[in-house]
């Protein structure tokens, strides 16, 4: 399966994402992680748990950029039972690349409405790359999520009537996430919050089932 983390908007969390669901499928079975955003931030991340060689198994980790995602992101995925690719954080040739590559897209969403805003902007680029990779399976994931609020009960029900399959599981604003990251860890392996490692599990379950 190959999935991508896209989002046309910063700060959702897209990389978050994208490396503990690389980290899990790696325990299943050969996980290729494709960084595909300039800001090369899932490539820093694996630079650092290379230094840590305590938290295994880890995805074998490659950056690719533009077209050559699709291009040579194909060709790459024939070696590995998994790929995640890490795309996005503006609307970009890679981006549209990655959905083309992808055959599930995960939309990582914050709850404002610069988030709901930019939602509509990128759901014109999911729709184009449907009419090339039309067996595309788009799911969304609350992200970044303060519990304090009610902007995630208000985002929900945006994204319900753009008729998207949200994922019931909704990741909040947790410090553990920062911390794990910075480390080239997952939540899990630092096992500092049992409330951020059960909603990353949560989101895994669903969005491989």
């Amino acid at each position: 399966m190959i999935y991508a983390c896209v989002n046309t908007k910063g700060g959702v969390g897209k990389t978050t994402t994208a490396v503990h669901l690389a980290v899990m499928l790696a325990r299943q079975g050969k996980t290729l992680l494709i960084d595909g955003d300039p800001q090369a931030s899932a490539a820093s991340w694996a630079a650092w748990r290379r230094e840590a060689p305590q938290y295994e198994p880890s995805p074998t980790t490659t950056c690719l950029a533009g077209k050559a995602i699709l291009s040579e992101g194909k060709q790459l995925a024939t070696g590995f039972q998994h790929v995640v690719v890490d795309a996005g954080g503006r609307d970009s040739i890679g981006l549209r690349s990655a959905l083309l590559l992808a055959q599930r897209a995960i939309i990582p969403v914050g709850a404002s409405n610069l988030d709901a805003a930019a939602m509509t902007d990128l759901l014109e680029v999911v729709e184009l790359a449907k009419d090339y990779n039309p067996d595309l399976d788009v799911r969304v994931l609350l992200t970044r999520v303060d519990p304090r609020t009610k902007d995630a009960a208000e985002m929900l029900e945006f994204l319900n009537e753009q008729q998207l399959r949200v994922l019931p599981t909704k990741v909040c604003e947790r410090v553990a996430f920062r911390r794990a990251i910075g480390e080239g860890a997952t939540v899990a392996e630092i096992g500092r919050d049992p409330h951020a490692i059960a909603e990353i599990e949560g989101f895994f379950r669903e969005v491989t089932s």
